[in-house]
C-alpha cells in the first residue's frame, strides 16, 4: 500500500526571518508643541485628532510626544534624528494636510546637514593620479637621455 504524504509538507515553505522586510527610519523622536487656545494653530491640534494616531500605528520605531505649549508660541514640530541633530519646522497657520507634510518631511529625511551642490569642489581620483598617467623623468624629452620614444 503506497504511503500518503499530506499537500502541506510537499510544497515548499519558506520561514519568516525576523528583521527581514522591516525598515528603521533615521527618526527617533518627533515633538509635536502646540498652544491648546491659539487660533493660527488649529490645523495642528485637528492633526492631533485623529491623522496622527494612524501615523503611530504605522511607524511604531518613532516616538511621538506631544506636549503643551504656554499661551503666545508658536507651535512647532521637532525631529530628533539618530546622528545626534534635529529639525525644527514652525506650523503656525498651517492647515492639517500641510501639517501632515511637514510631519511626513520629517519622517523622509536622514537628519543629515544639506549640502549646497553649487559650489561643490570636485576631489582628484584615488591616488591623485592625472587623466593622462603618471608623469616620471623617464617620459620628459628635454633631459638628458632624451627620454622614451612611443
Amino acid at each position: 500500500m503506497p504511503r500518503v504524504i499530506p499537500n502541506s509538507l510537499l510544497s515548499p515553505r519558506t520561514v519568516p526571518i525576523q528583521g527581514y522586510h522591516h525598515y528603521l527610519t533615521p527618526l527617533r523622536r518627533l515633538v509635536l508643541d502646540h498652544d491648546p487656545l491659539s487660533p493660527s494653530q488649529h490645523g495642528l491640534r485637528t492633526y492631533l485628532k485623529t491623522p496622527l494616531i494612524q501615523l503611530a500605528k504605522e511607524n511604531p520605531d518613532v516616538e511621538i510626544v506631544v506636549r503643551q505649549l504656554r499661551r503666545g508660541r508658536a507651535g512647532v514640530i521637532r525631529g530628533h534624528y539618530v546622528n545626534g541633530r534635529d529639525k525644527v519646522i514652525c506650523v503656525n497657520g498651517l492647515e492639517t494636510n500641510q501639517v501632515a507634510q511637514k510631519v511626513k518631511l520629517l519622517l523622509d529625511t536622514s537628519g543629515s546637514k544639506l549640502k549646497h551642490l553649487k559650489n561643490l569642489t570636485l576631489e582628484a581620483a584615488p591616488g591623485g593620479e592625472s587623466a593622462r598617467g603618471v608623469w616620471s623623468a623617464l617620459h620628459d624629452a628635454s633631459g638628458q637621455g632624451g627620454g622614451y620614444r612611443i
